[in-house]
């Protein structure tokens, strides 16, 4: 989450499907008028890593893109086609190299920048790899824990799978099976899969251009392959990734990799030293839109000095409805929600005629972390954020929201509605906690975040999580600890219940809050999956089955059976698609007025 400020420009750009930031010096990039030929500087192309490790390495890679453009190499990254905030249509890794030939070829007309330096993480790097023969004068190779064998790559990702708590609702299909693997919400065609199981660079071709390997900690493959380019005459150079496990880990918890990004980067400049004569290249198209048949999306930053950025989807062919969706993400990931929840549930919003502003707090997604160093969940401070949120929106013309979130988003979400009067619904997915106290450890919370007793006792039916326990991967102590606290916890609850609450008191705090969203008829939908550990709050709040939630009418609780916490399974996603849909139109017809602006027609592709 740390960071440090670069004097640099960040550009969002839209080119053949794919969602892009153009990162230059404090100039920003060119205006885009055509390239004159002549000696320019090098630029750098970085492509990510795909499904969760995107999500992981996303934030990370902003800084890393922050400290090349700093130092002079303007550079590019994206979601490619049919990832993140791309399009809908299908991955191939054919596209993944295709859509990297299209940056940099964007990042040459938009930056009048000469040869290139190709980067690339986890998968990204393959895909690195294989687009350099499409592209004219590469300067250089980075590849950072590259996957130089796929087949080892999707055995190690399918056996990751196979012990997640998900496989017992989306079960992983034989390797050769013609079905999708859900990875974390991420769906995997068979094609892809098999794909990606074809790559073998292990034994690739040494490169004509330099290139630097940084292999992931205990993976001997790009030393070995290091090697064997250096012997056939290539100029080779390698870095240790000593805070690579910092990194690739969960969003609430990682750590950008600082070290290694500056020895990338001071690497990345000696390569760039020099001028380079502009190749000849294909022009791509650029828009400030994406559109499909159902909706329009463009990019948006708002807030105090701009530093807040967000994806606002809005209806194409009919005018949206004046009660918009806010979607706040969890900490697990950044404004795409997890497994792309939220990029879906958008442009089904779109389609059903309800606008929506996916928006990433600071210091997560593309939302710089600035001066305050905390996680942006459960602090209070990020209240003012969220509502930074609902005033983008009321620009645009909506004047009530529905604000939407998961877990520590779902904190944000009812925080959010509390502040502002313009929220007249929410829906929360899977609420850990009604009250935070300000300075409370947000590793503390992860530690503690284990299932349900019936969570757990369902749990033993997956023979994934016979494995992880014999592998020694699951935390026995900490699970008895957390629920024995839990059941002492729920004892003390049970005698209190039968007396008001203690004037004061959490639970009073708790229903007082509940009591002024009622007032305000705020249609507060609290999904909770029927093991998820944060029934234990609601229990001890409103009584068993939330009881005495119907004290505070429109709000209601919805259990939702075979539903993981995340709610990544593609049937408890569905659910939640459909019941999102419902309280929009809910609330709508309480709250609304009868039309919002009209979106104007997508702007013309630049040139």
């Amino acid at each position: 989450m740390e960071g440090r400020a670069i004097a640099t420009t960040r550009t969002p750009i839209y080119f053949d499907g794919c969602f892009g930031w153009l990162h230059a010096g404090a100039d920003g990039p060119s205006s885009g008028a055509a390239t004159p030929r002549g000696e320019r500087p090098v630029g750098v192309v970085l492509c990510s890593a795909f499904a969760q490790e995107e999500v992981c390495t996303h934030y990370g890679m902003m800084a890393l893109a922050d400290q090349l453009a700093a130092a002079g190499l303007p550079t590019i990254r994206f979601d490619y086609a049919g990832t993140g905030d791309g399009d809908d249509r299908a991955v191939t890794l054919a596209g993944l190299a295709t859509d990297t030939v299209h940056a940099a070829a964007v990042l040459r007309e938009r930056c009048g920048v000469g040869a290139v330096i190709l980067g690339g993480v986890r998968l990204g790097a393959a895909v690195a790899m294989q687009a350099a023969a499409g592209i004219p004068d590469v300067a250089a190779l980075m590849l950072i824990a590259p996957v130089l064998s796929g087949q080892a790559f999707m055995r190690e990702t399918r056996a990751s799978a196979s012990i997640a708590s998900l496989s017992g609702l989306d079960p992983v299909p034989a390797a050769d099976s013609d079905l999708p693997l859900n990875t974390n919400g991420f769906h995997w065609s068979a094609a892809f899969q098999r794909e990606v199981a074809g790559i073998d660079l292990t034994t690739a071709t040494a490169p004509a251009c330099p290139a630097l390997l940084i292999p992931a900690r205990g993976d001997r493959r790009p030393g070995k392959l290091a090697a064997a380019w250096r012997a056939a005459g290539a100029a080779v150079s390698e870095q240790p990734f000593p805070d690579y496990e910092g990194w690739m880990q969960d969003p609430t918890t990682n750590e950008t990799p600082q070290a290694t990004f500056a020895a990338v980067t001071a690497w990345a400049a000696e390569q760039g030293a020099g001028a380079h004569a502009v190749p000849a290249y294909p022009a791509v198209p650029v828009a400030p839109m994406l559109a499909a048949t159902d909706w329009v999306e463009e990019p948006v930053r708002f807030g105090a000095d701009e530093a807040l950025f967000g994806i606002l989807c809005r209806p194409r062919t009919q005018a949206p409805a004046s009660v918009a969706a806010l979607l706040l993400h969890e900490g697990s990931t950044h404004h795409i929600g997890n497994g792309r929840a939220y990029v879906a549930l958008a442009r089904r919003l779109a389609a059903a005629g309800f606008a929506s502003l996916r928006m990433d707090l600071t210091g997560m997604g593309d939302s710089p972390a600035g001066d305050n160093p905390r996680h942006p969940h459960y602090d209070p401070e990020r209240i003012a954020e969220g509502v930074a949120g609902i005033d983008r929106l009321a620009d645009a013309g909506f004047g009530k929201v529905v604000a939407f979130g998961l877990c520590s988003g779902a904190h944000t979400a009812l925080q959010v509605t509390l502040a502002d009067p313009r929220v007249a619904g929410h829906v929360i997915l899977n609420l850990q906690k009604f009250i935070w106290h300000y300075g409370d450890d947000i590793r503390v919370a992860v530690r503690d975040n284990k299932r349900s007793l019936k969570g757990y006792l369902r749990a033993m039916r997956n023979p994934g999580e016979w494995r992880r326990m014999f592998a020694g991967e699951a935390d026995l102590k900490g699970i008895a600890r957390v629920l024995s606290k839990r059941g002492w916890a729920r004892t003390r609850h049970a005698v209190r219940s039968l007396l008001p609450p203690a004037p004061g008191s959490e639970t009073a705090l708790v229903r007082e809050q509940m009591q002024a969203l009622a007032a305000r008829r705020v249609h507060a939908t609290m999904i909770f999956s029927d093991e998820d550990p944060g029934l234990a709050e609601m229990t001890m709040q409103f009584g068993a089955r939330a009881r005495r939630l119907a004290a505070y009418a429109p709000a209601r609780m919805i259990l939702l059976d075979r539903a993981d916490h995340h709610f990544n399974g593609r049937e408890a996603r569905t659910r939640f698609y459909d019941l999102a849909i419902t309280t929009m139109q809910t609330v709508t017809a309480e709250h609304g007025v009868p039309t919002a602006p009209a979106m104007a027609p997508p702007a013309r592709a630049a040139a």
